[in-house]
């Protein structure tokens, strides 16, 4: 288990909405061919790109696929596609839901968010090679999230990316997605987190779906 770290909200940002009507519908719909059947998505601005274009991911019953906005040789604004095609019938999912009392912070088997710097696992787990800002994210999970998210990828085959994103307020997260994908599996949870009157974020109320996939094919990076 990872110690939680801050979850903060910055305002002026374009919603997953209006980011993905920015991508263009020929990405759009080679995110979709991809991926197949949509499980879930987000699409949020780039910090990494100049204009601030916006970058997209898509869950789907055949795959993960990722849009990251990149300038070509010509220096024209264009967008580079990956993806993690699933083996067939290989997608499994499990419900997580979470429901501490306003007192019970166990989840996070040490300090609250913003308590200190987001740690390694706290259980002396394995170090999969993920920043100190992703392993801040995972940490306000409840362990069976971590736990399910992390575990195809503890046994020396760590993950190639982490993606994450999450909108809506301080009290309600309408939108979360965290996913970990590598050569041979995908890991990824999707729902939303409310802190009811009372409670405090070390003891957050979640809705979470969390989905496992083996990776037939990789596209691109």
């Amino acid at each position: 288990m990872h110690r939680a770290g801050e979850m903060g909200l910055e305002g002026g940002h374009k919603l997953r909405d209006a980011c993905w009507g920015m991508l263009g519908e020929r990405t759009r719909a080679r995110l979709a061919e991809l991926a197949g059947p949509t499980l879930d998505w987000y699409a949020a601005e780039d910090s990494a790109d100049p204009g601030r274009r916006p970058k997209a991911l898509v869950l789907g019953q055949d795959g993960l696929a990722v849009a990251e906005p990149r300038l070509s040789t010509e220096h024209r604004p264009v967008y580079v596609i990956s993806a993690f095609q699933f083996a067939p019938g290989s997608l499994r999912h499990v419900r997580v839901g979470h429901r501490p009392g306003p007192m019970d912070a166990a989840r996070t088997g040490g300090p609250g968010p913003g308590a200190s710097p987001a740690g390694p696992p706290s259980g002396g787990g394995a170090d999969l090679g993920l920043t100190a800002q992703a392993r801040g994210v995972l940490g306000n999970l409840p362990p069976r999230a971590q736990e399910l998210l992390q575990a195809p990828f503890t046994s020396g085959s760590p993950p190639l990316r982490c993606d994450w994103h999450y909108e809506g307020f301080e009290h309600h997260l309408k939108v979360f997605l965290f996913c970990l994908a590598g050569a041979h599996h995908v890991t990824v949870a999707t729902g939303s987190r409310i802190v009811p009157a009372g409670h405090s974020a070390e003891s957050a109320h979640w809705d979470l779906t969390c989905y496992r996939a083996a990776v037939r094919r990789r596209i691109g990076r």
